[in-house]
């Protein structure tokens, strides 16, 4: 039952997330956006997870999994930032750049 509510949270999480992004105009927005989207959700469904599987040896996978998870998700979107960063892609007054309309 509770699993099952946090999979439907999920769902509306990730729904109301990419409202967000196709809302917010400028790229580093949206990647602040996709990756607090995509840290949530995954949060949420591994939980989901690992209370429907009760107290298992996959839940300590589904947990180290969580763990790793966790970890490298803003190391790569920070990547990701600094590297369209240094590609020329500087945050404009209103967040549009030119070349993206």
């Amino acid at each position: 039952m509770i699993a099952d509510l946090l999979l439907v949270l999920a769902w509306i999480f990730l729904g109301f997330g990419v409202a967000g992004i196709f809302r917010l105009e400028g790229v580093y927005e949206t990647l602040l956006s996709s990756s607090k989207i995509d840290s949530v959700v995954v949060l949420t469904v591994i939980i989901s997870l690992m209370i429907r599987l009760g107290f298992s040896p996959m839940t300590l996978r589904l947990l180290i999994l969580l763990v790793f998870y966790l970890a490298t998700n803003p190391v790569s979107n920070q990547m990701i930032a600094a590297s369209a960063y240094r590609g020329g892609l500087l945050p404009e007054k209103g967040g549009i750049h030119p070349w993206i309309r």
